[in-house]
Formats: C-alpha cells, structure tokens, sequence
C-alpha cells in the first residue's frame, strides 16, 4: 500500500481520511496500457503469388496505406492497426513478415509480430497464397493459432483455414477473443460452403457466448448464397453483419432506397492497371468481397463490442463511379487513392471494437484509534482506468461495495472511461469497545473487465485503552504441541498400511512402532551404509511427518488412486496479514507425469472463501539435487521436489529440513490448510514439520510494557532509565512524568505477557539482587535527578 496524500479533518466528532491507499494495481492514476480500444483490419494484398510474381508488401504504397489506417479518425478514435488480418500470403516468413517491417517501420522496432503457422495450400498456381496475421504486441497477445479444414482440389477448399486466439494486454483469458481467417474459392460454391460448414462446426465447439470475428475473401456477389447463409445461422457461433447491409452487391449501386457503394471492396483497379498486369481482378469497384463478420456477443455494447459507425472499406466513402478506379471517388487524400489502387485488387476493411472495462480502487486511510459512538465515513474510489481515446473506447464499469465485520454500508455505481473516479462511503461501527477488523470489497459486474475484485482488510480501536499491533505465532501444529488447532483429519487413517515401507502419517523416533526406512537417516545411529534418509535419528527425537509410496494395495480408491490428505483447522479470529511457514525436505528420484506423477500441494481457504495455493509442488526434470546424509555421505539424484511459495519463490528440497513461508490473503475465523500428496515407489520420500501460523493481532499493554511489544522485560527497564525524569515516555502509573513510581510498576510485572499463548518471546528470570539494589538507590533519590 503507498501514501499519496496524508491529512485527517476532525470536523465535530467526525473523522474523514484523507489517505488514499491503494491495494492491487501500482498507481492510481498511472500504468496505463496501450490505448484500450481495438483497430481491426483484414486486407487482401496479392502477395501470394508464385512463379515469381510479387511475395512481399509493395512499396511505398503498402506502407502509406497502413499508416494512413492508423491516423484516420473515425468516432473520435485515431490510432494504429492492432490486429491485421491478411490473405494471399506466400509463406508467414516471407509476406506476412514484411507486412511486420513495414509497421516496424512506421512505428518502431519490436512494436509489430506476426503469426507462425503457414496453412496448408492445395496449389500455390492459382492458390492465391495463405491467410497470415499480424499483431501489435503492445495492445494484443496472441494466444494460440491453429490450422484446419480439409485442404484439395475440386469441391475441397482450397487453403487452410485459420484460428486466432488474441487477448488484450492488461486483461485475463475472460477477454480473449477469436478471429477466423479465410480466403474462400472464387470459383465454386460448394467448396465454400463447405469450407464455411467447418468454420461454424470448429466456432460452434468453443460454447456459448464465444467473442469470434469472421474475417477474410469471401468471394460471393450476395448474401443469399449457401456460404453466407451458414456462417449467419444460428448456434454458438452465430455470425452477424455489423451493419446489416444484407442483399446483392456484385454491380449494384442500390439495396432498396440505400446506396451500397461504400461497402464494395473489389476491384480499386481497372482493365490496363498495374495491378491487372501483376494478375490482379480489375474491372473497378462494384463487390463487396471482404468481411468482418463477428458473433452477436460484439454486438451486445457489453465488455468487448464493436462500435457503431466505425465499419468502413478504408477509402471508400460511396462516392466512386460504379465500376471504377477507387481514384474516382474522394474518400482519403489523392495519394492514399493512388496507394490503394497500385497496391492490391482489394481494399482492406477496417472496424474499431471497444474494450471492457478495467477498474481501480482505492480506500481512503483507517484511523487507528475512534472513539466509542463516533461517526467515522471511509471514502472508497472506484474508477474505470481503461486507456482509451474517446469515452466510446471501452466498456462502461457497474461495481458494488460490500462490507464485512465491523464495517457498515455499501455502494454501487457505474462508472465511465475517462470520468474520472467516483467516491463513496463506508463507516466504521464504533458501537463497542475494542479492537475491530473488517473487509471492503469492491466487485464489477461488467462482462470480461479486468481487475473485477478488490478486497481491503481494515483494523481500528473503538475506545481509549493501551494497546496495539503485535506480530507473533497465533496458531500451530508442531506434533509434539498445538496452538488454537480446532482439528486434524487425515485420509486414509493412520494405520491403513499394512507395508512397513508404506506411509502416511506422524512419526516420532523411539516412539513409533516403526518408520519406513526411506524417511529416516539412520547413518549415525546403527546403520553406516544407509543411502537415503531425511530424518536424523541421532539428533531428532521430537514428532514429525511422513509420506512415502502412498500408491500401494491398501490405497486404491476408485477417484485417484494413491491420493492422500491431510487437513487442519485453525482458529485465527482477530488476526490479519497472516503468513504460514512449514518445515520441509524431500528425497528420492520422483516422477513428474504419468497417472502416479508426485506431488505434494497444499492449499489454503479462510472462511467458506476460494481454496487457494500455498506451497505447490513440481518436479524438476532437468535438473538434479545433491543429498547429505548426517555421516557426511553424499548422493546426487535426478528429479527433485520443487516447491513454489505464494509470492512466487522457488525452493528445490533437500533431504534436510527448511522452512518455507508463505504469506497469505484474507480476513476471517477460520484457517483451513490442506495437503494433498500422491507418491509412487519406495525410494520417494517426503517429511514435514511445525506448522506453524504467524499474523498481527491485537493486544492490550501493560503498564510497564513501556515499549509495547507485548512482553515486560529488560527492554522496558532500559527505556525507563532512558525516560528517567525527562517526562512521560515511561509512565506507568499514569501521573504524567517518569519516576521511582514508575519503576516499582515495572518490577510488579516483570516477566508478565500479553501476546497470545506461545507468540511471547522467552520467560525472562526474576531482576538480579544487584540491579534492584542499584535502581532502588535512583527510587529513594540518592542519585540525582537531572535537572530539567
């Protein structure tokens, strides 16, 4: 949590913070991503052919198209290419890259990538080349990429078709979205209705409410043909015109009242151009050939949607002539024209789409101390950081506040990019006296935002009262002594092995019956030549616990064979920024995959909230671990244990105890831990050890607990004779300066503790006759109180 701004305002009795802390996101008003909307574009660019016939992106003309896509403002929104979707690509190495240098180019190195995969062609003579794709990694991540669809002659399409999955940088997989990327036949229907047959079969199997855009060639003159009928038919991935401009295109200037002209998309060229030289279609502009078609979830205006009015065939704005030169008409400058017509026999076709939302928040600062009855409010800020152009750019943000424990109200509201944030309010309940905690949440409803949860422990003091935040041990297991442990189980039950070398259970050195030999280093202790072992049983002979070859005869459960569990309860009231630490050690060559693959995870889950990791194991097989018996034998071992703590540390065990700590999130009364292991084979092995929980509470001082750590001992002695007559620093009897009173108080409760049970520090012994002597000389005045 960072300070930006520190005041508090005592108006009448009532406390407003002015302490804005923030939990989650780095910065408030800051980090911003790449702006938030999307600038999507398809373009057929005649760069597949072969023979010799033109690989790469034309220059100039390439370049000044895709830059001038990148400036044109439509809806208040300019700015570059995100994704585009490119067709009639001789190979992705060779077209598709230079499309990516071109970008580069214009907008700096490593700004542009393109994809991998080069789909399968039935023939490059007449094949047209490869759809391809290429992306700016600032805004968009691509996830996956697959080829499909049965590739040949006749009535089979004839080039692969493709699959992107693409995710906005600064979201989750919730706002991941796919593009469909084809190039049709032109000269057979039933190959594209096939090839379209596939395309809905491979969208349909991703579920309900998939985001798709159906993008590339089509090929067809108008709607009503079986292709485009397909694609618009009703399912999972139902497609959708976005501006629902249905009918004949192919030489019509007319639908009905409306003229159509600015959806045509093929040809910008006519008979005698260079492109009609270079194998181009001419004969001028009167087919809408090229598409975006998208699912109807980009037509909901929720989380991520196209935005109205912002489809276009780049150039055209629908004053051509029917059947000519894009040149004719004035929909860009003279020498974006001139690009388009030298380019490609294509115009490329361009939409904007809105991204969802992304919340902020942040809660104003807590007093530590209120008085009893006092109307405290605690301002919350919500606010929908989504980086965006205009405020059409992205998703508006729906929130509630909710509180819990000993906090009061809630909210909601719905806020917009670009608004700024909005306040609201919650209130302490001061109703009683004593050391509170409670949780704020702010939760979004929005469809696909980022950040949806933000939860705020918060903690305060209703009432007067000497008291404060300690840290220290609030609960544990150590198996010789428990702290605040409400209870254990385990599965299978001890005794559930009948195999001296099976187990799954606690263990203790001469109290134990027996001990599977791989768990115990016995090379002290009566047996030189032992090789493995992690318990020393010359040194250790408190409680512990085992694992070893769960997967035996006496463990088969149908579900998954082998698994075992172990499980404690804690009680934790009261206590907050908690942590877990564990002693651990493994040995033994393990196995990472396979039905019997090792491993050993353990969760966590406060209340009835989210099970969560805390310690997660993996098996390493890349490398190796080196192993020390207690006689100093060492042994090398392929395949270790290891373990992954919640804030991302890796610890690759030993066959030597270490603790690992863990910190972990949350408010609540109960603490739940649960180990969940599987081993297989008795040269595996794997121990634990005090478990144990750590956090902040609570405590009431003492008198002469002057520096408030819990405990009164030597420290405190030392402060009061450092606060000695200098005022109020050691005060312990409340008469506002520090003297010999003082003194007698802390001798009273010297060795007395507040913290909980066991979080103490150690019993400290009784003063020693000589320090009593001397500080009763400075209590009777013999020594001389300086002077002030």
């Amino acid at each position: 949590m960072g300070h930006i701004l520190s005041e508090h305002l005592m108006l009448g009795g009532k406390t407003k913070a002015l302490v804005l802390l923030c939990a989650g996101i780095a910065g408030f008003f800051t980090c911003f991503d790449a702006y938030a909307q999307l600038r999507m574009v398809t373009y057929n660019t005649l760069t597949g052919q072969a023979f010799g016939g033109q690989q790469t992106a034309r220059l100039p003309y390439s370049s000044t198209i895709l830059e001038a896509i990148g400036l044109e403002n439509v809806g208040g929104i300019s700015k570059p290419i995100d994704v585009l979707i490119l067709q009639e690509q001789f190979s992705m190495e060779l077209s598709t890259q230079s499309f990516v240098d071109v970008l580069n180019s214009i907008y700096g190195a490593g700004t542009y990538a393109r994809s991998t995969i080069n789909g399968a062609v039935s023939s490059f003579n007449g094949g047209g080349g490869r759809p391809g794709l290429v992306y700016n990694t600032q805004s968009v991540q691509l996830i996956d990429e697959l080829a499909f669809g049965t590739v040949g002659t006749g009535d089979l399409q004839p080039r692969a078709s493709l699959r992107y999955q693409l995710r906005p940088v600064g979201y989750d997989a919730s706002a991941d979205f796919y593009v469909y990327n084809n190039h049709y036949r032109s000269d057979n229907p039933t190959s594209r209705l096939i090839e379209a047959t596939s395309v809905r079969n491979n969208s349909d199997a991703l579920g309900e409410g998939i985001h798709a855009i159906y993008a590339g060639d089509y090929n067809v003159t108008s709607s009503n043909v079986g292709m485009f009928q397909e694609l618009l038919s009703s399912g999972n991935g139902q497609a959708f015109d976005p501006i629902d401009t249905l009918g004949v295109w192919h030489d019509n200037q007319f639908i009905g009242p409306t003229d159509i002209r600015h959806v045509h998309t093929q040809s910008p060229a006519v008979d005698g151009d260079p492109i009609d030289a270079e194998g181009g279609a001419d004969g001028g502009l009167d087919d809408r050939f090229d598409f975006q078609l998208v699912t109807g979830e980009f037509l909901d205006d929720e989380g991520l949607s196209y935005i109205p009015g912002s489809y276009r065939a780049f150039g055209n704005n629908g004053t051509h002539n029917l059947n000519d030169r894009i040149t004719s008409g004035t929909g860009a400058s003279p020498t974006v024209l001139s690009a388009l017509l030298n380019n490609s026999d294509h115009l490329p076709v361009v939409a904007d789409y809105q991204l969802p939302a992304k919340m902020n928040a942040m809660l104003a600062s807590v007093p530590t101390n209120v008085m009893q009855g006092a109307s405290v409010g605690i301002d919350v800020f919500v606010e929908n950081i989504a980086n965006v152009l205009s405020v059409n750019g992205a998703d508006e943000l729906d929130y509630t506040i909710t509180v819990g424990g000993s906090l009061l109200g809630s909210g909601s509201g719905t806020a917009f990019p670009l608004a700024g944030a909005d306040m609201s309010q919650i209130f302490l309940d001061t109703s009683s006296t004593g050391f509170k905690t409670g949780i704020v949440t702010v939760a979004s409803s929005s469809q696909q935002a980022a950040n949806p949860v933000f939860n705020f422990p918060v903690s305060f003091t209703v009432g007067g009262g000497s008291g404060g935040e300690v840290f220290g041990v609030i609960a544990k297991d150590t198996f010789d002594e428990s702290l605040k442990l409400n209870s254990f189980s385990q599965d299978p039950a001890v005794g559930a092995y009948s195999s001296n070398g099976d187990g799954f259970q606690q263990y203790q050195v001469g109290v134990s019956s027996s001990i599977p030999s791989q768990l115990v280093d016995d090379s002290l202790n009566g047996n030189p030549v032992d090789v493995q072992g992690m318990i020393d049983t010359s040194t250790k002979t408190d409680a512990w616990f085992g694992i070893t070859d769960t997967v035996n005869g006496d463990n088969l459960p149908v579900s998954n064979p082998g698994e075992v569990t172990a499980t404690w309860e804690f009680d934790v009231a009261g206590a907050f920024d908690m942590q877990v630490s564990i002693d651990m050690a493994a040995m033994g060559d393990f196995e990472a995959s396979g039905v019997n693959g090792d491993r050993f995870n353990w969760t966590y889950q406060i209340d009835n909230g989210s099970v969560l990791p805390l310690f997660s194991s993996t098996i390493t097989e890349d490398i190796s671990q080196t192993y020390a018996l207690a006689d100093g034998d060492m042994f090398t071992l392929d395949d270790p244990v290891q373990m992954t703590t919640t804030d991302s540390e890796i610890v690759t065990l030993s066959n030597l105890l270490q603790t690992l700590t863990s910190p972990i999130d949350g408010l609540g009364d109960l603490l739940t831990i649960q180990l969940t292991a599987k081993t297989d084979g008795g040269d595996e092995a794997y121990a634990f050890d005090n478990l144990i929980i750590e956090g902040t509470t609570f405590v009431e001082f003492l008198a002469a607990d002057f520096n408030q750590d819990g405990n009164v001992d030597d420290i405190d002695l030392t402060k009061w004779q450092m606060d000695y007559a200098l005022g109020n620093g050691s005060d312990a009897d409340a008469d506002g300066d520090t003297d010999g009173a003082d003194f007698l108080v802390w001798q009273r409760q010297y060795g007395q503790s507040t913290l909980p049970l066991l979080a103490s520090t150690a019993a400290v012994p009784e003063p020693s006759g000589f320090l009593l002597l001397t500080l009763a000389a400075l209590v009777s005045g013999s020594l001389t109180r300086p002077t002030r």
